[in-house]
């Protein structure tokens, strides 16, 4: 899809949007469809643009993914888990329902913030402030975003993490097939792990290069990635691009937690800590996903930050 058609589509629909960078290279921020942020080059967008989201709405029976650079919550599961509240699965109202409001910008840099109040699958609800803070840069064939997600505690009271845990989580989405693979640092085998109850090794190699992920599957699968990695890399031969993912080191205080989409009625603390993680689908789309830290305890004002880079490169 061309930006062009893209912003024609928002505007069709009575749907807000912010443009970082140029009509050329840069990216396009949804502010009325949970903030979802969509990187273009020469005009042709590369992420996933699901175009039935653009003027849909979600519901709990429904979920309209979508698509490219999402920011949610972590953990999903576990009893401190923000998508189990009402016992099944579902994306927070109030993430599918926010609205981003655009605080400072110039060309080629963004802040938005929306208001979010979650509650966790052990009944306990917070308020907070959600900050994507995007710059961009481009040099012929790349393109650069970077990108601060920030989650603000604005409640009145301490909660410790028996009661509340919270982290950034940045979760970006691509189209794909068997013209792609993903491809991980080299890392032993403790250091990948399957958060679905399923083993998806067999679509996994060692190779020169790192562990060589498949994109074509008939079952869905997500992988936890150990703090020990620095980026993740997704090549789409087909369209002829790459991005590589990027995740800054966490600020002293914050700490790593297992994301898992884990039984809501039990605890995480068996579950490994993932820096980063990634996520195929069957139906043909996948995400490369980058987490932060939570704090020791959520005090008033207290604000988690995870800087995310993801550079974009012509084949």
């Amino acid at each position: 899809m061309l930006i062009k058609e893209l912003t024609e589509r928002y505007k069709a629909a009575g749907r807000r949007y912010h443009i970082v960078g140029d009509e050329r290279d840069g990216v396009i921020m949804a502010l009325d469809v949970e903030g979802r942020i969509f990187a273009f080059k020469d005009g042709v967008v590369l992420n996933r643009v699901n175009e039935e989201a653009i003027a849909g709405i979600s519901t709990r029976d429904n979920y309209i993914n979508p698509g490219g650079d999402g920011f949610w919550p972590a953990p999903e599961g576990s009893c401190l888990g923000y998508e189990y509240p009402t016992g099944n699965w579902r994306v927070p109202p109030s993430l599918t329902n926010a609205r981003y409001l655009v605080k400072k910008s110039t060309q080629n840099t963004a802040l938005a913030e929306a208001e979010v109040d979650l509650v966790n699958s052990s009944g306990v609800g917070m308020p907070f402030i959600f900050s994507r803070d995007i710059t961009v840069s481009s040099c012929k064939k790349e393109l650069t975003v970077s990108i601060t997600e920030g989650i603000e505690y604005i409640g009145t009271r301490e909660i410790a993490q028996s009661e509340a845990v919270i982290a950034p989580w940045s979760l970006c989405q691509f189209d794909c097939g068997a013209d792609c693979t993903l491809t991980l640092p080299k890392l032993s085998a403790d250091d990948v792990h399957d958060l679905y109850p399923w083993d998806s090794s067999c679509h996994r190699k060692e190779t020169e290069n790192g562990i060589e992920v498949e994109m074509v599957t008939d079952f869905r699968f997500q992988l936890g990635i150990s703090p020990k990695a620095n980026w993740l890399l997704f090549t789409d031969k087909g369209r002829g691009f790459c991005v590589r993912r990027s995740a800054a080191v966490l600020a002293e205080g914050l700490e790593y937690i297992a994301i898992d989409d884990g039984d809501p009625d039990k605890p995480n603390c068996d579950r490994k800590p993932s820096r980063f993680s990634a996520y195929c689908d069957p139906s043909g789309f996948m995400e490369i996903e980058a987490a932060g830290g939570t704090p020791a305890v959520l005090k008033p004002g207290v604000k988690t930050t995870l800087l995310v880079t993801n550079q974009y490169k012509l084949l």
